[in-house]
């Protein structure tokens, strides 16, 4: 096969035949190989199309396209051995720097990273040989031992003590010296990334297809119980409405829900009435609430009827207490009505009373003055007149004060003082007034 050399620190050279499809790698020599004298292992890989080995040609680390599409699947490109001093294993997934991960078995490639290697070989060779290692082995706690890396550090260090950094000469070749621990680094950085986004990706994919998986199995499952999921819905909701009947019984016993003493009789009944065969498992409990409630509205409802009555008498007795109370307030204003008609018939009578006086007062004393006047010889006799029936008035009382004076200082009879009176007040005696 004609091999063309690639840049690559995993594979030395690719050749390819488009007949029979086998792409042929050569790997650069080991250790033991350089010691003999030997080339580089060579592996044949069967049932390569042009396309694959054009994407290899192509990719930015064969290496790592090799190990991530060929070397990882052996099933479809079964490879042979053409040197046969070596074990018939393909070689290592080789990943060119590390810019992209592999997806490779420790069991199909040689790849000799053991302690005394490392510390055979002079520290360039040790970081090439950890650089070589594929991604799965790299990354796998324990591949990489603390004595290696140990090992590494102490060659690494020992060469750098030879540059003198006095010069700038001498500094910049110590840069130069470390220029590959910065590659690696970086290298790993890479590969890691590359690794862990494959690593997600291939976590999402598997997210996704359990998903689908689980949707699919989860509505195969749900078909397959409809009926049960059926059935233990209608139990549920069965029993959630046989739970809220004895609750509602229960809550029957509130007074305050029945305003009468009707609406209490009705829930009485209606309690001592329920059908309680209805009630599958819930039978005893509803029993139960029912007598509860029963104890509670039945001595309710006694007391009740009680305070109805009560409250029946206690009205009858107002209404009776107000009637009187009306009936009297109507005779009272009869009665002040009739006594009002009595004061005003006295009234009427003392008026008429005190004008008959007047009218027989001024009789005798017209009959005086024909007998003074006109000297009349024939006697003239005062009638006689009860002081009581004299007037009450202000200036009756004066004239009564000045009679019984006339009567009791003058000596002279009641008649006369009345006369004597009655012509000082019409004026006919001539400096004489009454001071009322």
């Amino acid at each position: 096969m004609n091999y063309v050399k690639v840049e690559s620190s995993q594979i030395a050279a690719v050749a390819y035949e488009p007949e029979t499809q086998t792409l042929g790698l050569q790997f650069p020599p080991t250790k033991k190989q350089l010691a003999a004298g030997q080339p580089g292992s060579e592996y044949h890989y069967a049932n390569v199309s042009p396309r694959t080995h054009q994407a290899l040609m192509a990719a930015p680390s064969i290496g790592s396209y090799f190990g991530q599409n060929i070397k990882s699947h052996p099933e479809l490109y079964p490879y042979t051995k053409v040197e046969t001093e070596n074990p018939p294993q393909p070689p290592s997934s080789p990943n060119g720097g590390g810019s992209r991960s592999a997806k490779a078995s420790t069991s199909s490639a040689p790849a000799e990273t053991s302690q005394e290697t490392l510390e055979s070989e002079s520290p360039g060779s040790a970081l090439a040989l950890i650089d070589s290692m594929a991604d799965d082995l790299l990354f796998t706690p324990g591949k990489v031992t603390d004595e290696q890396l140990a090992t590494m550090r102490s060659d690494w260090l020992t060469e750098a003590k030879k540059y003198d950094i006095s010069t700038d000469k001498a500094r910049t070749e110590l840069k130069r010296f470390a220029r590959p621990l910065q590659k690696l680094r970086t290298g790993i950085e890479a590969r890691a990334k590359e690794l862990t986004g494959a690593t997600k990706r291939k976590i999402a994919a598997i997210d996704a297809e359990k998903r689908r998986l689980v949707q699919i199995v989860g509505d195969i499952e749900g078909e397959v119980l409809a009926p049960l999921t059926a059935w233990e819905q209608e139990e549920e909701a069965r029993k959630v409405r046989l739970a809220g009947i004895v609750k509602s019984i229960a809550d029957s016993t509130q007074p305050h829900l029945y305003p009468t003493v009707g609406h209490l009789e009705l829930a009485i009944n209606a309690l001592e009435k329920y059908d309680t065969s209805t009630m599958q498992e819930y039978k005893l409990s509803a029993e139960s609430a029912i007598a509860a409630s029963l104890r509670v509205l039945k001595p309710e409802l006694e007391r009740r009827k009680v305070a109805e009555q009560e409250k029946a008498e206690l009205d009858r007795l107002r209404a009776e207490s107000a009637a009187r109370a009306e009936q009297d307030r109507i005779n009272a204003a009869a009665e002040k009505l009739a006594q009002a008609k009595i004061q005003a018939a006295v009234e009427a009578a003392k008026v008429e009373t005190r004008q008959e006086v007047v009218a027989e007062l001024k009789a005798p004393v017209e009959q005086i003055q024909t007998r003074i006047y006109k000297d009349e010889p024939q006697p003239f006799v005062y009638p006689e007149i009860p002081v009581e029936q004299i007037g009450q008035t202000h200036s009756e009382a004066v004239h009564r004060s000045i009679v019984e004076a006339l009567v009791e200082e003058c000596q002279i009879d009641r008649p006369a003082a009345m006369v004597v009176i009655q012509a000082i007040v019409d004026g006919r005696i001539p400096h004489l007034t009454v001071n009322y």
